[in-house]
């Protein structure tokens, strides 16, 4: 499998209303960081130039086609909205290799401009600029181990682990500090085992609590069973 992303699996989300949501029949996206410099140089610099870092900052930009009448996701008339009200977005761009390693980073943005552009012989599109605020989050989700000894399962074969609708977080006993190798929730495995951040889409946020296991969903349970392959570290 390779290391290299593809475009399709470098995704932007908005947190928004308790979940986060991707903008529908987006195109493209990216994230600017830059650097602010500070000269130092003096008489006895020579003829080259010196120079200190002093300040961070950093913007964003999404565009795509428009569409109306979405219900999961983020469209056209929402993120205008956003930007009326200048409202402050928690925003991730996610970058997924094909090998499954997955970086993150999230920020706080607000929307400064956003255009509308209709073409006659062709689809209306949309372009949204973004400036960052505070500071960017990096997230890393190291890939899944080699399986070199053991593997356990919970619950074990022939039992089953209900969870009560409505609810994301599991608490289970004794499987703090565990190597998380698979989670399957309703038979279907969970594509990324993060170690921080908020889970998105199918990720599992995998955390310890004492000798107790933590594990958060992105979508509620409704009637769901769940079941985790571990090995002792």
């Amino acid at each position: 499998m390779s290391n290299i992303v593809a475009g399709e699996n470098f995704v932007f989300h908005i947190y928004n209303g308790g979940v986060w949501k991707p903008y529908y029949c987006a195109r493209s996206g990216n994230i600017q960081v830059n650097s602010e410099t500070l000269e130092i140089s003096t008489t006895g610099s020579g003829v080259w130039r010196d120079f200190i870092p002093t300040a961070n900052s950093f913007s964003g930009q999404i565009d795509g086609v428009m569409a109306v009448d979405t219900t999961t996701t983020l469209q056209w008339s929402e993120l205008r909205t956003l930007q009326f009200a200048q409202t402050k977005l928690l925003c991730r761009f996610t970058a997924t290799s094909q090998a499954g390693d997955v970086y993150i980073e999230e920020a706080y943005f607000y929307i400064t401009n956003s255009v509308a552009t209709a073409g006659f012989d062709g689809v209306a599109t949309f372009n949204v600029s973004l400036q960052g605020t505070g500071a960017i989050t990096q997230i890393y989700t190291p890939p899944t181990p080699n399986p070199t000894g053991t593997v356990y399962r919970y619950p074990a074969a022939g039992a089953t682990a209900p969870v009560t609708p409505g609810l994301v977080t599991v608490t289970i006993a004794g499987l703090g500090s565990k190597t998380i190798l698979s989670v399957f929730k309703d038979g279907i495995g969970n594509n990324d085992i993060i170690l921080t951040g908020t889970p998105v889409d199918k990720e599992v946020l995998y955390e310890t609590s004492g000798s107790d296991g933590v594990f958060t969903w992105a979508i509620p349970f409704d009637g769901e069973t769940f079941y985790i392959l571990y090995q002792n570290i």
